[in-house]
């Protein structure tokens, strides 16, 4: 193709088939959801067996964010997407077609597998085509493109699954992730190099990286004991604890449940309000990565500003919350995504400053399985304390969730003094 002639055109091409594919990421997370009244249906599932099959996903995906950092940068991402790619097409596929359950999980499964490796493929692929004054903001619009894909799997998949049903949906999204996978294949590169352009001036390189007589397992060896003696990684992944799990504990389930309890809204108003984390996620990624590649030129003021509002968004809820209208709680809720989820474009970035592009892969990967942890850890401290306030007779009460909010606010201030202690020397 002849637009691939120049290196800039051709890092657009690769930046746009990667947001194509990480569109998947968000979608399979939530299709379940909507497809839940299918397949308790069609599968014959009840509640148990459909959250099973749900958190299957997160699983396999989360297992999979160390090994998929690791095969970044041992064997490169033009070599791991198109495979992985492929093995989430096989999973869609397989789920499409399944008879039984262990069919359908065995499907859900792979696709957490092969969509593991998207992320931290596509930031492996940005480390080496887009300069280090741009790398933030094409890594906050490739973030955003999960508000799109949220969107997608709300509204316009309930409407396909009406008319197509939930079978032809995934089975589609396979051949997709398999034209794809062709198109990687054929086209993506690692590096400019590769392409036969000059290359990109890279910064920060941990040692033995630069070294081509050491071997690959030598030189993984070498990223791992840098990163995890590193001041700068720790910082930044408390950093992240505050900011991804407070987004994605409350946004991503408690929140559903404090807007009917505390403000007595129906299902559905409490889910347009919801909606807003979606705009929120798509408008938070460019918006953050553009304050930290062209207002302030680091990576440290964005985060430290996004765990103050992140902070102060609990801590005007558990102050004024309930007195908050619709509008307010749409604001606070879009506020959330952007700071929340939005704002990890950031960290990802600075992992790229502090260990230079060669070991991108590893740090990204090390770093995204801390909020698979925080998860973990944190969803179930939650419930313990609004059980502990005692229940109404429709729900928690709202003293439950004003003790969540104070335990949210101590977690937004660990994960601002995790901002504040990071030792960044300007990159750029």
């Amino acid at each position: 193709m002849s637009f691939l002639r120049q290196r800039s055109s051709y890092a657009m091409f690769l930046f746009v088939i990667l947001c194509v594919a990480y569109l998947f990421i968000p979608f399979h997370r939530v299709c379940t959801a909507v497809m839940a009244v299918d397949l308790i249906r069609d599968m014959h599932m009840d509640a148990a067996l459909l959250g099973t099959l749900s958190s299957v996903f997160f699983f396999t995906y989360g297992l999979m964010q160390l090994p998929a950092g690791l095969l970044a940068d041992s064997l490169g991402a033009r070599r791991i997407l198109p495979l992985f790619l492929g093995i989430t097409a096989l999973g869609s596929l397989l789920f499409g077609l399944a008879t039984s359950t262990p069919w359908l999980i065995a499907g859900r499964g792979l696709v957490g597998v092969g969509a593991a490796v998207l992320f931290i493929g596509g930031l492996k692929i940005f480390s080496a085509w887009f300069p280090v004054d741009r790398f933030a903001r094409m890594n906050g619009i490739f973030l955003g493109m999960g508000g799109v894909g949220i969107i997608f799997a709300a509204g316009p998949l309930a409407y396909a699954c009406v008319h197509i049903g939930w079978r032809n949906v995934i089975l589609a999204s396979g051949v997709l992730a398999l034209l794809l996978a062709a198109i990687a294949w054929k086209w993506m590169r690692d590096t400019p190099q590769d392409a036969g352009f000059e290359p990109l001036e890279t910064a920060g390189t941990v040692p033995c990286a630069a070294s081509p007589e050491v071997g690959a397992g030598t030189r993984l060896k070498g990223y791992m004991k840098e990163i995890c003696s590193s001041w700068n990684f720790w910082c930044t992944a408390l950093w992240l604890l505050g900011q991804f799990t407070l987004h994605m504990s409350f946004g991503g389930l408690w929140g559903g449940p404090y807007l009917m309890d505390v403000h007595g809204l129906t299902q559905a108003e409490a889910g347009n309000v919801l909606n807003m984390m979606g705009l929120g996620m798509l408008a938070g990624g460019p918006l953050n990565g553009w304050l930290s590649d062209a207002v302030f030129r680091a990576r440290r003021p964005v985060m430290m500003l996004d765990a103050v509002v992140i902070t102060g968004l609990f801590a005007g809820l558990y102050q004024f919350g309930a007195a908050l209208p619709v509008w307010g709680l749409c604001v606070w809720f879009f506020l959330l995504s952007v700071c929340g989820v939005g704002s990890v474009c950031v960290g990802f970035a600075a992992m790229r400053d502090f260990f230079g592009a060669e070991a991108t892969g590893t740090a990204s990967g090390l770093l995204n399985a801390f909020p698979s942890i925080g998860m973990i850890l944190f969803q179930p401290l939650t419930g313990m304390l609004l059980e502990s306030q005692g229940r109404t007779a429709t729900g928690f009460t709202p003293e439950g969730y004003e003790a969540i909010c104070l335990l949210y606010i101590a977690f937004g201030l660990a994960g601002l003094l995790g901002a504040f202690a990071m030792r960044e020397r300007r990159m750029f």
